[in-house]
């Protein structure tokens, strides 16, 4: 992919799941049960942690660290990443949250923008991405990730309007 499509694709997908949620309740963001236990606002903590572990791999990469230190080369499972970092962000107001994480975005992109559009689609470039172009991680953590629980977050939306309008489940 080269480097002005994943730009445009990170701000779009960004954009329609900023676009979903703005205007929702406070009590909705923060409703338990869209995945597991969490609320939507435990997704935009979880999406925000990991998009910052892709600003550090790609800050770290630009200046030339041979292994970065992200999460992604930590001994931890992701699970077990993921339930840290959902427990430390449980203290977070939601308005810190969703600063961060739109932020955190813009943060992506400004590091993405500081390569080439080699540096980015070289399978070889980085020999710690073990024969993947750096623009595959990038997406994966990024806009795949996004979609994932986006995905999630509409089902959960949609389940919530059939119920309030007195729908049964399973019933249009």
């Amino acid at each position: 992919m080269e480097k002005s499509e994943l730009l445009e694709t990170l701000e779009d997908s960004h954009q329609e799941l900023v676009e979903m949620l703005e205007d929702l309740p406070e009590t909705m963001l923060q409703a338990p049960g869209v995945m597991g236990d969490w609320s939507i606002k435990d997704i935009l903590a979880h999406l925000t942690q990991w998009e910052g572990q892709i600003v550090t791999l790609l800050f770290q990469t630009k200046q030339g660290i041979a292994q970065p230190s992200t999460a992604h080369f930590s001994e931890d499972s992701v699970d077990t990443l993921n339930t840290r970092w959902h427990q430390q962000s449980q203290g977070r107001s939601l308005e810190m949250v969703w600063s961060d994480f739109v932020g955190v975005r813009k943060q992506v992109l400004r590091r993405v923008n500081e390569f080439s559009d080699l540096d980015l689609q070289d399978p070889q470039r980085y020999p710690w991405l073990n024969g993947q172009p750096l623009w595959m991680w990038i997406f994966s953590d990024t806009i795949e990730h996004e979609d994932e629980h986006g995905d999630g977050i509409r089902e959960w939306l949609d389940q919530q309007e059939n119920h309030s309008n007195g729908a049964r489940p399973g019933i249009a």
